[in-house]
Formats: structure tokens, C-alpha cells, sequence
């Protein structure tokens, strides 16, 4: 597997030095990454139904994860100060459990743009991690999105088979058999820390971590 690591040194290297990075600008976003045991069986759920869905672009396993925010294009020498804020928000946090749900799609039923696994988020508590975030960012200009924050997993883009999608006939994502309380179901998570991600969009897998932020125990 190809690991993602030059322009994450290039531009710490150089802002190290005193000399900020000009030019080329990087594309960012703030996420919650996912264990990777729950990476395992998600990639594992893709494989046995990649054969059988006619999706153009598929997530690589790697690459699994829940937006907070997408920045867009940033130039390097804004990241210090951004990645000092989120670890500041992070601090004022305590870890909290999320659920993975049903799988789900965006758009039109029948030809979806993308298929999801669905976030539960039991407590509110990423809820509330991402109105932060979002209103911290807003001092360097990243305006919040006006559309109501659905959290997710994306695994597949742009459908683009023959037939009309049958979202119902697929099997479930992962085993939900025990109770709510039995926290070693596969399903259940504890989030302890979120990350600012770089994308590299000709690259797979396409998403490297430039900075974790971890929370409070």
C-alpha cells in the first residue's frame, strides 16, 4: 500500500525553516477517522458487493472516514495556526461513541451520486464536535454550510447501471445482533481524536492525515 508523506514533509520542513510554502495550494478537510478494524469490515462489505453494483468510483479502505469540514484549497503556510485552533477545540471535548447504521444513498433513489454507511451518533456528541469546529473555523474565513450536517461513510460514487438501484436488497453492513449496552458489538466506536486531512486526487488511496488533534480523556 502506497503511504502518503512527501508534501506532508515538504510543507512542515519549510515551514520549520521560516520559509512558508508558496505556490502550490493544499486540499483540506476535517474528519473523524475510522478504526481500523472497522475500515477491515467495511472494505470487506465493498468487496463483496463491488462485483455486483455498478458504481464508477469505490472508496478505498484507507480513505474511509466522517467529514466535519471541508476547507478546500489552503495554502500551506495557514496550516500551523489552523491545526493550533482544532487542537484547542479538541481539548474542550471528551471521547464519545458512535454507531455505524444502515447503508443509505444521496440523490436519486433509483441512480444514486453516492452510497453511504450511515452514522449514529446516540449522544449528540459529534453532533456538537462539528458545530464547533465549524464555528472556530470561521476565523480564517471557512464559512459553515447552510445544509443540516448528515455525518456518513462514503463508499461508492455515481452509479451508473442499467438497471434502476434497489437500495433494499442489500445485505446489511455489519452484524447488529447484541444489545445497545454490549460495547464490543462491531458496530459501536469510541471516538478519541479527529484529524486534518490533505487529499492528493490522482493518488490511492487519495487522503493523507497532516495532523491528529486528540481529545480529552
Amino acid at each position: 500500500m502506497k503511504v502518503l508523506y512527501s508534501r506532508k514533509n515538504l510543507w512542515k520542513g519549510q515551514l520549520d525553516m521560516g520559509n512558508p510554502v508558496k505556490g502550490e495550494q493544499l486540499r483540506l478537510f476535517i474528519a473523524v477517522k475510522l478504526p481500523d478494524s472497522l475500515k477491515i469490515k467495511l472494505g470487506e462489505w465493498r468487496s463483496q458487493q463491488q462485483g455486483q453494483l455498478a458504481f464508477k468510483k469505490w472508496t478505498h479502505r484507507e480513505d474511509y472516514h466522517i467529514t466535519i469540514q471541508f476547507l478546500g484549497d489552503v495554502s500551506p503556510d495557514r496550516v500551523p495556526a489552523i491545526a493550533k485552533k482544532l487542537q484547542e477545540t479538541a481539548c474542550q471535548f471528551q471521547p464519545f461513541m458512535l454507531e455505524t447504521g444502515n447503508v443509505g444513498v444521496f440523490g436519486t433513489e433509483t441512480s444514486p451520486r453516492v452510497l453511504w454507511a450511515g452514522v449514529i451518533d446516540h449522544n449528540g456528541m459529534l453532533s456538537k464536535l462539528q458545530e464547533k469546529v465549524t464555528e472556530d473555523m470561521e476565523e480564517f474565513g471557512f464559512v459553515k454550510e447552510s445544509r443540516p450536517y448528515r455525518p456518513h461513510i462514503t463508499i461508492a460514487r455515481k452509479y451508473a447501471g442499467n438497471e434502476p438501484f434497489q437500495l433494499h436488497r442489500l445485505p446489511a453492513l455489519l452484524p447488529q445482533t447484541a444489545s445497545y449496552e454490549q460495547v464490543e458489538r462491531e458496530d459501536f466506536w469510541t471516538v478519541r481524536e479527529f484529524a486534518l486531512f490533505s487529499t492528493h486526487l490522482h493518488d490511492s488511496p487519495m487522503y493523507e492525515i497532516l495532523e491528529s488533534f486528540r481529545m480529552e480523556d
